[in-house]
C-alpha cells in the first residue's frame, strides 16, 4: 500500500525559485518578526517592519515613516501605523533595546496582518536597478477587510479593487535626474528618502 506525501499545488510550484522573498506587487498574510524603530540620516523615524508571509516568503525593510526630519509628525505615517495596530490586534507600542543602539516595538513581533505591497522599481547608487516595497493598506489577516469595512459590517472588497490596479512604481534615476516620490499622493505609507 502506498501512502501519499504530496499532492500538486500549482500555487506553491509557481514560487519556486524565486528566492525566497516577496518581489511582487500584491495581497500578503503575513507574521511580523520584528518592528525596528529607525532614524534616517536626515533626523526622520520610521518603524521598519520584516516578516514572513503564509506562504514561508520573507518580507524586510517595509518602513513606515512616522515623524519628518524636523520632527513634526508625518501624518499619513501615524495613521498607517494606527491601522497597522487596529488589523493586528495591537493596542499599545513601547519602545524596547534589542541591541546596543538599536530598538523594537516588540508589541509586533509574532502578529498577524495582512498588506498591500507596492513593488517600487529603484536605481542604486551604482546606477543599477533595484526595487522595494511600499505598504499600501493594512488588512485584517483572517477576513481580508480593511478596519473601515469591519467597522461598517461591509464586506471585504477594497484589498481586491486596490490589487487589480495595482501596478509597480518606477523611481528609477532616468537621464541623471531622480524620479521624485510625490508625497502629496494618498496611499504611499514608505517614504524611505530624506526629503522630509
Amino acid at each position: 500500500m502506498s501512502q501519499v506525501i504530496f499532492s500538486y499545488n500549482k500555487e506553491a510550484a509557481l514560487t519556486a525559485g524565486q528566492g525566497g522573498f516577496i518581489n511582487e506587487s500584491g495581497a500578503y498574510v503575513i507574521t511580523i518578526t520584528e518592528a525596528a524603530l529607525t532614524t534616517s540620516n536626515s533626523g526622520a523615524k520610521a518603524i521598519e517592519f520584516s516578516g514572513e508571509s503564509d506562504d514561508g516568503r520573507k518580507v524586510q525593510y517595509l518602513s513606515v515613516y512616522t515623524s519628518k526630519k524636523d520632527g513634526s509628525d508625518n501624518t499619513f505615517g501615524v495613521n498607517m501605523i494606527h491601522a497597522i495596530m487596529g488589523c493586528a490586534g495591537v493596542g499599545q507600542l513601547t519602545m524596547q533595546m534589542k541591541a546596543a543602539g538599536q530598538y523594537i516595538a516588540p508589541e509586533f513581533s509574532g502578529k498577524r496582518v495582512g498588506l498591500v505591497l507596492q513593488k517600487v522599481l529603484k536605481s542604486k547608487t551604482d546606477g543599477s536597478d533595484t526595487y522595494g516595497l511600499d505598504i499600501r493598506m493594512p488588512f485584517l489577516a483572517n477576513t481580508h477587510q480593511t478596519l473601515l469595512e469591519q467597522s461598517e459590517g461591509k464586506n471585504p472588497e477594497a484589498v481586491n479593487k486596490m490589487v487589480s490596479g495595482l501596478k509597480d512604481k518606477d523611481e528609477r534615476k532616468k537621464g541623471g535626474y531622480s524620479a521624485q516620490q510625490n508625497y502629496d499622493q494618498p496611499g504611499y505609507a514608505n517614504a524611505q528618502y530624506d526629503e522630509f
